[in-house]
């Protein structure tokens, strides 16, 4: 009985301490990774923003409080386009991001499906644009796969001067790069690559400093993309599959809109060889969009607790016209002119508590995994190892 005892300890003793190796340089690092059942909503808490409601100008019908301003009365075609810009509209977004097929063990699809939508509206009239992002990311590092698997399907506004229809808009699949929904584990003290997908570009997102949220501290992130305008990429995006569609066109046209000079609420100043007199030329202006974004990350779980972004879209007739606008922020947006939206949105705080209890869960289970059963099965086992060992000797 004694040597079944002692063997027994021995036994258990060895396999406590090669549990306790294991667990934190096997089973922790193969944890880290991207779950395969992710689903997760997130919304902004609703904000006032501005908004030019593309049905509204193809109807000739001012909005709100314009409708009371002498150039924004009765059904003359030439009102200015700041006669259908909302002022101080509340806009909200949500976004509920799911795992889909493919995934396996060392890549995952996620799948977001984005809404902005007014709250003044109800359903579905209250939709401004509807997004579905599609991409392959690698489950270790959070970037995504080099294939050509990433996809937007876009539901937004169409061109004002079209009728102001919506458009149902489907890009070619394309190869991502740069992280957007998930930070790595072990997110570092460095800048990252991120994707903007209004600019279906990549450019990098830079550490700021540390921050506590919910007595948990997190790394802040911020992002700023100066005034770009969005019709070039976008068009090379949507002409990569060697055809445009008429969606594909639609979308286009509300990137690059042309109206007399008068409806753009320009002057004899602003044009040259125009006295003022009439509606004036033809002046086109090209979509530009440029936003303030923070994001909030958990470092040891790479999840973004609190995301907020300040989004502006505006029409302007270049760069510099772009730069001088931006230079004149307050201004246009006190009296907005050229503004297609503007929306400063923020996680509301129901999104920062389950992002982080997400995030919370997650170092717990890597406090249990990579600390307390290792040094518990350790000393244990060592306690164990040793009894034996002292059986052994005395027999």
């Amino acid at each position: 009985m004694k040597r079944i005892l002692t063997h027994t300890a021995l036994v258990v003793g060895v396999a406590l301490l090669v549990l306790a190796f294991a667990l934190p340089a096997v089973v922790l690092p193969a944890g880290k990774v991207i779950p395969k059942d992710i689903d997760t909503y997130v919304a902004t808490a609703p904000a006032q923003g501005r908004l030019l409601d593309s049905a509204a100008m193809a109807a000739g019908k001012a909005v709100g409080d314009n409708a009371r301003r002498p150039e924004c009365r009765g059904a003359a075609p030439d009102k200015p386009v700041s006669c259908f810009i909302w002022h101080d509209i509340e806009l909200k977004n949500q976004q509920h991001l799911i795992a889909q097929e493919p995934t396996s063990k060392k890549k995952v699809t996620l799948e977001a499906g984005s809404s902005l939508v007014r709250t003044d509206l109800p359903e579905p009239r209250n939709l401004v644009t509807a997004t579905v992002d599609r991409t392959t990311l690698d489950r270790r590092t959070a970037m995504p796969v080099d294939e050509p698997v990433s996809s937007l399907d876009i539901t937004a506004p169409g061109a004002p001067g079209g009728g102001g229809d919506r458009v149902e808009e489907e890009t070619p699949q394309f190869t991502r790069t740069g992280l957007q929904f998930r930070f790595p584990f072990g997110t570092q003290k460095k800048a990252y690559p991120y994707f903007d997908r209004q600019v279906l570009r990549t450019r990098n997102i830079d550490f700021v400093d540390k921050e506590k949220i919910n007595g948990e501290t997190v790394y802040r992130f911020e992002q700023v993309i100066h005034p770009t305008e969005q019709f070039p990429q976008v068009e090379q995006m949507l002409s990569s599959d060697g055809d445009l569609s008429d969606a594909d066109r639609q979308t286009l046209a509300s990137l690059k809109l042309t109206f007399p000079a008068k409806v753009w609420g320009l002057t004899a100043d602003d044009v040259d060889g125009w006295d003022g007199q009439g509606e004036g030329p033809d002046v086109e202006m090209s979509r530009y969009y440029t936003v303030h974004r923070t994001l909030h990350v958990h470092p040891k779980t790479g999840v973004i607790v609190k995301e907020e972004n300040e989004t502006w879209l505006f029409y302007a007739r270049d760069a510099d016209d772009a730069d001088r606008i931006v230079a004149d922020k307050d201004g246009e947006l006190d009296n907005p002119q050229r503004t297609a939206l503007y929306y400063p949105g923020a996680y509301d705080d129901a999104t920062v508590e389950a992002q982080m209890s997400e995030a919370k869960s997650a170092t717990r289970w890597m406090n249990t995994v990579g600390q307390y059963v290792p040094w518990g099965a350790g000393i244990i086992g060592i306690l164990l190892a040793g009894y034996a060992v002292v059986l052994i000797r005395r027999s």
